[in-house]
């Protein structure tokens, strides 16, 4: 007997832990399912291979006598159709077909999801380990939980569960109370398509309609000319006011020059008068 504390690792790992196409694979099922990690995928083959082999060892002592051998077959795939794993009226040669994933789907975790009460398999993992997720009137925290064909419509919230309020913000979109509005939609849907084609007859009202519709845009139209040409003179205006006061420094800046060029013409003419006299003299002498 092995030690309570330790107890025996009830998986089987990979002979090579480092294959990319193995590793690749297990990856899609923790992304479809919402497994934590490998492990949990590693169990699942090892739950399918305990049968697989045991189907294996049936179909080779069929051929003989035994009536235990018959047996034992009829109780593994009875076991099978209980679990949902196989259909009813399967044969051994059906066992060895089995996939990892007709064991993961029979997982609690899976079935709170495609029942409607989680948006996703990472939720459902998540309400099942705080305990929102019973059978019938236990409670089951096990995500890894094997869910049997009876127990499969006794899955439900749990009684103390605040997830029973049907205005719970956790609760999925694709909930029950929010099928009044889908079944209404539809339903209208329904009577549109059955409805005959009798009601496009009136198509001159509609016409009218449109019509009485298109006049006050005209009016607006010409209100929206009448404030456009009052900006306009506005802006005219303003222009006009600001170029008129603009034409004052260039009248100053006229005089100016005139002003300054005086002077001059005045020395020139002094110069004049003096170099006549030094002439004037000059002949003199």
């Amino acid at each position: 007997m092995g030690s309570p504390k330790f107890p025996k690792k009830k998986y089987d790992t990979p002979f090579h832990p480092w294959k990319e196409n193995r590793i690749e694979s297990e990856r899609a099922l923790i992304k479809k399912y919402g497994l934590k990690n490998h492990k949990e995928v590693w169990k699942a083959k090892t739950y399918l291979g305990r049968y697989r082999h045991q189907a294996r060892e049936l179909l080779a002592k069929i051929g003989g006598k035994d009536p235990q051998v018959k047996k034992e077959s009829e109780q593994l795939l009875l076991h099978l159709t209980r679990m949902s794993i196989l259909p009813a009226g399967s044969s051994l040669d059906d066992v060895l077909a089995l996939e990892t994933e007709s064991v993961l789907s029979r997982r609690l975790q899976t079935l709170v999801f495609l029942k409607g009460f989680s948006s996703t398999t990472t939720q459902s993992r998540q309400l099942i380990n705080h305990g929102h997720v019973a059978i019938g009137e236990r409670k089951v925290t096990i995500p890894s939980y094997m869910v049997s064909k009876d127990e499969e419509n006794d899955i439900g919230y749990t009684n103390r569960s605040p997830l029973n309020e049907l205005s719970h913000p956790a609760r999925p979109k694709t909930d029950v109370y929010k099928t009044d509005v889908t079944t209404s939609k539809i339903e209208k849907t329904d009577e549109e398509t059955v409805k005959p084609k009798k009601e496009k007859k009136p198509e001159p009202e509609i016409k009218k309609e449109k019509e009485e519709t298109t006049e006050p845009t005209k009016e607006q139209e010409e209100k929206t000319e009448a404030k456009e040409e009052e900006k306009n003179k506005d802006k005219a205006n303003a222009k006009k006011e600001t170029m008129e006061p603009a034409k004052q420094p260039e009248n100053v800046a006229k005089e100016k020059p005139e002003e300054k060029k005086s002077p001059p013409d005045e020395k020139q003419a002094e110069l004049k008068d003096e170099n006549k006299e030094t002439d004037e003299k000059k002949e003199d002498k």
